[in-house]
């Protein structure tokens, strides 16, 4: 397992430090969105973000530019595509909580995020060269398929929001020789290949507080 220092290095400057660096009303607003996401199972369109960050007397198009600035959240023309650790379409990683409607992760560390940020139990499936890895948190215990699963915290160097330098290669491997050989293949994408208790740990300590006093039930 990584040490702390290694993990406190890894994770900073990541979701939590962004959003306590916001204003109070766009800190909410961005746990606002979350929740939109657990409650409904679906991406919030532009037309709900804009009305929720009114109502918390937030100028809507600076609240949204300003999220987007900080790498928070994302939207298209009708919706909003990101908003770590959800997507806003379709992804290799699908997490199911106990109490939710199906829900879709940005990349592998996220899909781990969305039960450690939320405290519930749930089943994350990932599919990776063909083979779908299962991650189960139970009674909060994790549990692997396969057991010698591994994940790879990879990003490249280009400039620009970690849905595109770091999300593509932040992935589940089902060994760690199948994550080398991922980096052979892109000597393009950099980062260390995490043991399971580490790839937790990085999970929690990136997205656990983000919904604040809400985050648990």
């Amino acid at each position: 397992m990584l040490n702390h220092t290694q993990i406190d290095q890894l994770v900073q400057g990541e979701m939590q430090d962004s959003q306590a660096g916001l204003p109070a009303a766009l800190q909410e607003l961005h746990r606002a969105t979350l929740r939109e996401f657990l409650d409904s199972g679906a991406a919030p369109t532009v037309t709900w973000l804009r009305q929720a960050g009114q109502d918390l007397e937030l100028d809507p198009t600076e609240a949204i530019t300003r999220l987007a600035d900080v790498d928070l959240v994302h939207v298209g023309s009708d919706s909003v595509m990101v908003a770590y650790p959800f997507s806003g379409r379709r992804t290799a990683h699908r997490v199911r909580l106990s109490d939710t409607p199906p829900l879709y992760a940005m990349c592998a560390v996220d899909a781990l995020g969305i039960p450690a940020m939320t405290g519930r139990d749930g089943v994350i499936a990932s599919s990776e060269g063909g083979e779908v890895i299962r991650v189960e948190r139970r009674e909060g215990a994790w549990l692997w398929e396969p057991a010698s699963t591994v994940l790879l915290h990879g990003r490249t160097e280009q400039d620009g929001p970690a849905s595109v330098c770091a999300c593509p290669n932040i992935r589940f491997f089902a060994s760690a020789q199948q994550a080398r050989t991922y980096l052979e293949a892109n000597p393009h994408v950099r980062g260390p290949i995490l043991d399971q208790d580490s790839a937790v740990e990085v999970a929690r300590r990136i997205f656990g507080s983000l919904l604040g006093a809400t985050a648990t039930r």
